[in-house]
């Protein structure tokens, strides 16, 4: 069991590093649309998208020449892995479009197109007054939670010990590697924020992105250092497995005059209480 918690670990702390290490710009695979049928309300926009860390897709448009209106957030579109769509209402004879993506580093972007050389559609100019229709996010499909197994340990032994052990050595290691990451990710966002065409929008999307990391990072370093604190307490509560129970109990010695149960066992209580930056954990008992 011991081994499993560590592979779970190991898993935690190399998902970190992938993270910290990404330097590329996602990846935009585009068909550009050409045209759309007479009477079509929208251009229905699909890019094929990958990147190593969480991204942020948009597609930009407009009308006429000159400025783009306010992007559209690319939605995953369901049943079709690392697909993203976009409706762009459809408003007069033609519309200018391209795609731009960033990751949560501020790699990028990465697009199909450009500001310069859009892409262009040409429409049915009969739906030029067609009210814009809001885009509505396709449903994610999550997969069902696997019930877990739990296998009934022998009395005694040290299993939640390590499985306390295990885990919070994990979440501490995530949390640090998290914390370095989040310091590679502010670096980028505060270059990104010396170029003034830099977009506002991905640049908001961005700080926010870091902004969640931090909170991740502070989350799994504070609830780390609380998990191997309590799992030091498991190892003296817990104690080493034992055979012959029965025999213990018939061989049991008396309680001497004047200690109760209580004041003569060996029992161990414990706390742990959250603090600015990590825990403590108080131990009271008689060993």
């Amino acid at each position: 069991m011991r081994s499993s918690f560590l592979a779970a670990a190991a898993v935690l702390l190399l998902s970190f590093a992938v993270r910290a290490d990404d330097t590329a710009a996602p990846v935009v695979a585009h068909v550009p649309v050409k045209s759309t049928a007479p009477g079509a309300k929208f251009v229905q926009v699909f890019a094929k998208i990958t990147d190593q860390s969480k991204f942020y897709p948009q597609t930009f448009y407009r009308y006429a020449p000159g400025e783009y209106a306010k992007p559209i957030d690319m939605k995953p579109v369901k049943g079709q892995k690392d697909q993203f769509g976009a409706n762009i209402p459809v408003t007069g004879s033609y519309v200018e479009y391209y795609i731009e993506a960033y990751d949560e580093f501020g790699n990028g972007p990465g697009r199909a197109g450009s500001p310069e050389q859009p892409f262009r559609v040409d429409t049915a100019a009969e739906v030029a007054e067609a009210a814009p229709a809001k885009v509505e996010p396709a449903p994610l499909r999550l997969a069902p939670r696997p019930t877990p197994v739990v296998q009934a340990a022998p009395s005694g032994g040290r299993t939640w010990t390590w499985i306390v052990g295990g885990v919070g050595l994990g979440a501490l290691a995530g949390g640090l590697l998290a914390g370095a990451a989040v310091k590679t990710a502010d670096d980028a966002y505060k270059a990104r924020l010396s170029d003034q065409a830099n977009n506002p929008v991905t640049l908001q999307s961005q700080y926010d992105a870091n902004k969640s990391l931090g909170t991740k990072a502070t989350i799994l370093t504070i609830a780390g250092a609380g998990l191997l604190a309590t799992s030091v307490a498991l190892f003296f509560i817990e104690g080493p497995s034992s055979s012959g129970s029965s025999n213990d109990n018939n061989n049991a010695r008396p309680t001497p005059k004047g200690k109760s149960k209580d004041e003569g066992g060996s029992g161990l209580q414990g706390s742990l209480t959250p603090l600015n930056g990590g825990a403590a954990v108080a131990l009271q008992g008689n060993f």
